[in-house]
């Protein structure tokens, strides 16, 4: 399902390690703790979700579904965290956004060992 970093935890505060686990934390609004699978989330990755938010249909949700949007958790991977049986729509704005943020959460639950505040 997710795909959680290993953490050493003898990294020291700061290292490169947590650097890239907190490199989306600097992302506005919905987006906040996304990153792309090797830095930040793509520019173009973030107009095809705000595109797909304001008129979600089945094409659309095909093309965006794979965009990593949690280091590797995809699009599709968030949206069946949330709703698994939902595999069979795609999802409406509330729901796609909500996906984000469980996936958000779901990483620094696993990378930190607890929850983090993510708005």
């Amino acid at each position: 399902m997710l795909d959680l970093p290993a953490t050493d935890p003898q990294a020291a505060p700061g290292s490169g390690a947590r650097r890239d686990e907190r490199a989306g934390m600097d992302e506005p609004g919905i987006f906040k703790g996304c990153r792309g699978v090797g830095g930040p989330l793509p520019e173009a990755t973030k107009r095809a979700i705000l595109v797909y938010l304001c008129k979600p249909t089945a094409g659309s949700w095909e093309r965006l579904k794979p965009c990593a949007i949690v280091g590797r958790t995809t699009l599709a991977e968030a949206w069946t965290l949330t709703n698994p049986a939902g595999e069979h729509r795609f999802p409406a704005p509330q729901e796609l956004i909500r996906a984000l943020r469980v996936a958000v959460i779901a990483q620094w639950a696993g990378s930190t060992g607890r929850p983090q505040n993510t708005h």
